[in-house]
């Protein structure tokens, strides 16, 4: 059962990882454009001293989540790689980073282990950049919807202002259809932006859930069993991971609730029919924003990952009992 928990973990993130080269590979040209399109939009908002400062704030923290992503990435494989070289100073013996061999060779033979080691090494080192590198992009696309709702709800309230500063004659209501044409303009960006993310990273979050349940319900397992301390670097690389895409999901529904709200405690009242029937029309939309899910079943946020940390922990209980 060792064994077969071991490799439910290890196998778990490696499938993660081909998921993930496969969704850069397919989507290349889309994260390109999708790169462009934030530029682009801080950019239009530079000059604009509140949503400029709104957005800058934004960047710094989500370039520190990335620094720190990268930094547990790097510690997790430095102790995967000097796990078999403590081992062999330890008590002499031959430990590998983990239990997964290259077909038809023996561990026992001298140059099979320095095979199979220099192999497990080769994946490590190719395999920091590129989770790091996965995981700062969604995490920069998805946080970048929190400036997108930042930006509209500041426009939605310089709108307020110039409906309650505005007269009625239609002729000085130019400045309230222009800005309500940028706040509609600005919106269907939004909606946009939210299901070009939703069609891109479906596959994603589905696997990146369910291979992260494999990779703590095995290292957890492991780590009462045996006490390897590469298996509670897996368990923390697991738990960091299904944290990240969960908190990214109620961060996107804790925004278009926001949104929503905003819309609704606006000064729509006090617009005329044609405008009314604008707003309205983004109210609506905005009641049925796209949320992120897992298989279009389950949301993807902070319920579902103590949810999961429920039943994980429940199911090792079983299994330690029947394993003891």
């Amino acid at each position: 059962m060792v064994k077969l928990m071991e490799s439910a973990a290890i196998y778990a993130l490696l499938i993660q990882g081909s998921t993930k080269f496969y969704t850069a590979l397919r989507y290349h040209k889309f994260f390109i454009a999708m790169y462009g399109r934030l530029d682009r939009f801080h950019q239009e908002h530079r000059l604009h001293a509140k949503n400029n400062a709104t957005l800058l704030l934004l960047m710094q923290r989500i370039h520190l989540v990335t620094r720190l992503i990268t930094v547990q990435y790097v510690v997790s494989t430095i102790v995967f790689a000097i796990f078999p070289l403590l081992g062999f100073l330890w008590n002499g013996d031959r430990i590998l980073c983990v239990s997964l061999l290259i077909p038809f060779t023996d561990p026992a033979i001298l140059s099979h282990y320095l095979l199979n080691l220099l192999w497990q090494l080769y994946l490590l080192m190719i395999g920091v950049p590129g989770f790091a590198a996965a995981e700062s992009v969604i995490l920069l696309f998805v946080a970048s919807l929190a400036g997108y709702a930042d930006v509209l709800q500041n426009e939605i309230d310089e709108l307020n202002t110039m409906l309650v500063e505005a007269e009625h004659p239609p002729a000085e209501r130019t400045a309230v259809k222009q800005k309500l044409l940028e706040i509609a303009r600005l919106h269907q960006r939004i909606l946009e932006y939210e299901n070009d993310l939703d069609e891109r990273y479906y596959l994603n979050n589905l696997v990146q859930v369910f291979s992260a349940v494999f990779m703590l319900t095995g290292s957890l397992f492991l780590c009462y069993v045996s006490n390897y301390p590469t298996m509670y670097v897996l368990a923390a690389t697991g738990t960091i991971q299904l944290f990240e895409l969960c908190l990214l999901g109620t961060i996107l529904s804790v925004k278009n609730e926001e949104i929503e709200s905003t819309f609704y405690n606006s000064q729509w009242y006090l617009m005329d029919r044609s405008e009314k029937s604008t707003f309205l029309l983004m109210l609506h939309r905005s009641q049925h924003a796209v949320e992120m899910f897992v298989a279009n079943m389950v949301p993807l946020n902070i319920v579902l990952f103590v949810t999961i940390l429920r039943k994980i922990y429940a199911f090792l209980m079983m299994l330690i009992n029947f394993y003891e």
